[in-house]
This record gives C-alpha cells, sequence and structure tokens, in this order.
C-alpha cells in the first residue's frame, strides 16, 4: 500500500476529528470524547503548534499523529504523540509502514531519540511499538484520567533511540 504523509490543514478537521473520536482508539488518545465543535479549538490549537501529521492512502486520510520536538537540552528528542490508524485498515502493515517512516524522517532531521507514552494495558501498541524497535524505559502510574471512567491509568514511556 502506498502512503503519503504530510502535515494536516484546516479542511482535514472532520478526518481527524473521526479517529481521534474512534471510541476503539479514543481511551487511549490524549482528548476525551466531545463533540465536534469542542474538538474545533483544539484541532486549531494542534494546527498552530505545526505538529499535527496525516498519512493518506490515495486521498483518503487513514491515520494522524502529532510530532512535537522537545527544546534546549533536550532538542535532540521528538516525542510521538496522537498516533492512530483508521480501525478499519489496523492489522494490515500501516501503524508498522507509519512509525518506519518517522522514524526516517526523524534521522534524516538528525533527531537521535523519539520518545512516546503508551497505556500498560494497551498490548496491541505495545507490542507495534516493540517490532519497530522502541523500548519500555518507565512506567508512569496514574499518569492520566479518563473522563468516562473517572479511573487513573498507568503508562509506559518508551523511546527509540537513533544512530
Amino acid at each position: 500500500m502506498l502512503l503519503s504523509y504530510r502535515s494536516a490543514i484546516d479542511t482535514d478537521l472532520e478526518d481527524v476529528f473521526q479517529l481521534y473520536m474512534d471510541p476503539l482508539a479514543n481511551a487511549y488518545l490524549t482528548y476525551d470524547l466531545m463533540p465536534r465543535d469542542s474538538f474545533s479549538s483544539v484541532y486549531t490549537t494542534m494546527l498552530e503548534s505545526g505538529s499535527l501529521y496525516v498519512v493518506l492512502n490515495d486521498t483518503e486520510i487513514i491515520g494522524t499523529y502529532r510530532l512535537i520536538p522537545k527544546t534546549h537540552r533536550q532538542s535532540h528528542i521528538l516525542y510521538l504523540g496522537g498516533f492512530t490508524v483508521k480501525t478499519a485498515m489496523k492489522g494490515k502493515g500501516i501503524g508498522f509502514e507509519i512509525l518506519m517512516h518517522i522514524k526516517q524522517e526523524a534521522q534524516k532531521k538528525n533527531f537521535k531519540r523519539i520518545e512516546l507514552t503508551v497505556d500498560t494495558d494497551n498490548r496491541t501498541a505495545i507490542s507495534l511499538y516493540r517490532k519497530v524497535g522502541f523500548e519500555i524505559e518507565g512506567k508512569l502510574r496514574n499518569n492520566y484520567k479518563l473522563a468516562s471512567t473517572g479511573r487513573l491509568y498507568d503508562e509506559y514511556v518508551m523511546a527509540l533511540l537513533l544512530n
């Protein structure tokens, strides 16, 4: 499958909203379920940061992720967040392909490390990240709270060192 990657633009709002609000993905993403009009302001903030990307299969947006460069003493580190693939497209190697693309682009830009956090119960994502070369470096206890459950959840910090 030939994928293409680009920075998100205004007209991608609906597609990114659908990816973020997919009930199967949302529990593991940054934002709780919300109506489209509430997400619109969140989306604008992500666009303004320049950190939001979309993945296309031909003209259909099938994935999204954020790449947030750290600064100062950590300027060699890129943080990966909000990574999700359309539910109908999962299990086809697309997540692996996207992560390999991110890894290659980070290397071209001379980043030395990619970091992410992942729910400790998200075994599918952990397995995918390990397949690409990420390693668990630690555990963040009670690191986020879902509005839908009111519970606090643990996350692993995972990192990939780049040559």
